[in-house]
């Protein structure tokens, strides 16, 4: 699942293939979520892979729509704005991020505007697991969930 945003700045395929690039059998539900419109000629609309468009759902209805689906995983792939709507809807459960030994200097961030000002507020994470993948790093976590009491809930 992606935002238009990265649909219409990255014209992702978003389908799986094989390590000579052709697409495989079986191919993952394309999902796109926002407001503008992705173009006839995108690469999502390639019909290697079935596309859902939500235009004016909010993550929770674009789920359940998708559950309806028999959809029981969904990867949240690209976004700060639609990053941080599932953050604050409370619907990611894991986070993976892959770090890389390059810095760039001021960039586009990874995860939008939480509402957050302080760090005993931060949304808390548990890592599970850190693999080295070549020079690159990947990290698994999964959320913690929320204390009532913190000044965040």
């Amino acid at each position: 699942l992606i935002g238009t945003g990265t649909a219409l700045a990255d014209d992702p395929s978003l389908t799986a293939r094989d390590p000579d690039g052709r697409p495989l059998a079986r191919q993952p539900l394309r999902v796109v979520m926002g407001r503008r419109d992705i173009p006839a000629t995108a690469a999502l609309r390639d019909g290697v892979a079935e596309l859902r468009l939500f235009t004016d759902a909010t993550p929770g209805e674009a789920l359940e729509a998708l559950a309806g689906e028999d959809v029981q995983h969904v990867l949240l792939e690209g976004g700060p704005t639609l990053a941080a709507a599932f953050l604050r809807a409370g619907l990611i459960d894991r986070v993976i991020w892959y770090l890389a030994p390059k810095l760039l200097g001021a960039g586009e961030p990874a995860v939008g505007e939480l509402g957050i000002l302080a760090v005993d507020a931060a949304m808390d994470l548990q890592v599970t697991s850190v693999t080295r993948i070549g020079h690159d790093v990947r990290v698994d976590a999964t959320m913690v969930p929320a204390d009532p009491s913190s000044p965040r809930s």
